[in-house]
């Protein structure tokens, strides 16, 4: 199973690579550029080749870039809405600039607009940035949200149904799983049952093989809670075991898991692949 953590890019993108080496990662997850500004520097093309000679050298299997917080694909507000697509389609360039395999996006909010006008304003959002030519080496993935307040994506149904609208337009589209963000949304998975349960549940809607990548997150907050709000994992509110029975089930076994785990001491990201390993050691 490739296995990872989300790596700072500070001093540069290619940095991040040299630091998911020294934690023996498989894979990992990066942002292309600040992710809480709308001011966008275009990438300079030596600093993308860096990025792909030292992921090289690292021989990471998976590259995940994940998009900036302030986009809102689903925004009944046209101006943002525009801006958010301008952007993505920009971060699109930076990941495949860098050649990475993915590009993970939070879906956003309709506001008090409704599911229906979400899928349809995340799916034309989706058709205008593969219209510049772009999301042919890097797969969009959309991640699942915890449900809080009027953020969208929490429903696996929906995810589904703009994979499944994308397809038809020639559109490639995946899911990232987010394990916090699914146990607070009422997605349980700690006995074997309803391990099995999820992800039929997610072969339903979205597809087991649209399934790209896995953010490993135990929860602070409740089954049900709608509080995104992550813990390490084996200490939250999801626990040991029912992350032994998730990532030991033969159906995911190869799809990229990577941690987004808290990062308050450098030991932090070590402690929890080592936790991770444990339980897939058996």
């Amino acid at each position: 199973m490739p296995l990872g953590v989300h790596t700072s890019i500070a001093g540069g993108l290619f940095r991040s690579a040299e630091r998911a080496a020294a934690l023996g990662c498989d894979c990992m997850q990066i942002f292309g550029r600040n992710p809480r500004s709308w001011i966008y520097k275009p990438l300079a093309p030596d600093e993308a080749a860096l990025f792909k000679a030292k992921r090289a050298e690292a021989g990471l299997m998976k590259v995940a870039v994940h998009t900036n917080y302030l986009i809102n694909l689903c925004s009944p507000d046209d101006g943002i809405y525009h801006k958010s697509i301008d952007i993505f389609e920009k971060e699109l360039a930076i990941a495949e600039a860098i050649g990475a395999d993915y590009l993970v996006t939070h879906l956003g909010s309709p506001q008090d607009m409704g599911s229906e006008f979400a899928i349809k304003r995340v799916g034309l959002a989706l058709r205008e940035a593969s219209r510049s030519g772009l999301g042919k080496k890097t797969m969009m993935l959309l991640e699942n949200t915890s449900g809080a307040g009027y953020g969208f994506g929490a429903d696996l149904e929906h995810i589904g149904e703009i994979i499944s609208n994308s397809a038809k337009d020639g559109i490639e589209a995946g899911l990232c799983l987010d394990t916090c963000h699914s146990f607070t949304a009422g997605y349980s998975f700690s006995t074997p049952g309803e391990v099995a349960g999820f992800l039929s549940k997610i072969d339903g809607t979205a597809g087991l093989g649209n399934l790209k990548v896995i953010h490993l997150n135990d929860s602070k907050g409740a089954f049900g809670s709608n509080l995104d709000r992550h813990e390490h994992i084996g200490k939250g509110k999801i626990g040991l075991e029912a992350f032994r029975l998730l990532l030991n089930h033969p159906a995911i076994r190869e799809v990229p898991m990577i941690l987004e785990t808290p990062k308050k001491t450098d030991e932090d990201d070590p402690m929890n692949l080592a936790t991770v390993r444990r339980l897939l050691a058996g």
